[in-house]
């Protein structure tokens, strides 16, 4: 099913992000689950889109003639 690197990597991406913001909102002592949600969704997000483009572009460059 997940056969480019471009869906290994989103996918990849998507499960460490949603596992980090439920670790982020469960450890959360001080009340502020909503911010520490967002703010881990946001950086997560980030860099999953950052590295799925990367890889994008790679893959672009080395299939162009």
């Amino acid at each position: 099913m997940l056969k480019s690197r471009v869906r290994k990597n989103l996918a990849v991406g998507l499960v460490i992000t949603a596992v980090i913001a439920a670790l982020s909102v469960a450890l959360a002592d001080d009340g502020s689950e909503v911010t520490e949600l967002r703010k881990s969704l946001i950086i997560g997000l980030l860099v999953t889109g950052a590295v799925t483009g990367g890889t994008w572009l790679l893959q672009r460059r080395r299939s162009a003639p």
